[in-house]
């Protein structure tokens, strides 16, 4: 793994807040960086999208069903650069050549819309009209929270709680209060 790859993986692990895009991948051991490109491309997609984004019987935050399925077939493949964390080597494919991880994350991604508290999203995207998403992928979720659910929906999360364990440096603030 080269140096900057390991400084951005160590930053990410350690921070408290996690972009739903860069969570939802990790979660299934790849760790993702946007470029500027994917900003752009997600603004005209909530901007430019053919189905409705959410309507009155759904909770402020949430996203309809049509429009996080639409969300979720964008082509980002040039947006995001992926790299494999079992051997740290880029993962060059779209992520729609992989079955398997398409699904898992088409899953989790629908199951945080229709279950996740909302109130875990910490910074929600905010579209021109002003109404904001707390489950876009520039989202800010709180980390630990994510962690639970990810594991409560199933997902071994073991090989990544150790590894924030190894990046941390500080003790949180839990452990601190407990004396851990």
């Amino acid at each position: 793994m080269n140096n900057t790859i390991n400084k951005k993986y160590a930053e990410l692990l350690t921070r408290n807040q996690w972009k739903l895009i860069e969570a939802i991948w990790l979660l299934h051991g790849i760790f993702v960086r946007t470029k500027a490109e994917f900003g752009d491309k997600m603004e005209h997609f909530f901007t430019n999208a053919t189905v409705e984004k959410s309507n009155d019987s759904l909770e402020i935050g949430r996203l309809s069903e049509a429009f996080l399925d639409q969300m979720l077939e964008c082509d980002l493949t040039d947006e995001i650069d992926k790299v494999r964390i079992s051997d740290w080597q880029e993962w060059t494919g779209s992520w729609r050549e992989s079955t398997e991880i398409k699904n898992s994350i088409k899953k989790l991604w629908h199951s945080l819309n229709s279950k996740a508290d909302i109130k875990k999203c910490e910074v929600c995207y905010i579209d021109t009209n002003g109404k904001w998403y707390a489950l876009a992928p520039e989202s800010m979720w709180k980390a630990e929270y994510l962690l639970k659910f990810a594991q409560d929906e199933g997902i071994d999360i073991t090989w990544l709680t150790n590894e924030i364990k190894k990046h941390r440096k500080v003790p949180t603030q839990y452990a601190l209060s407990s004396g851990a």
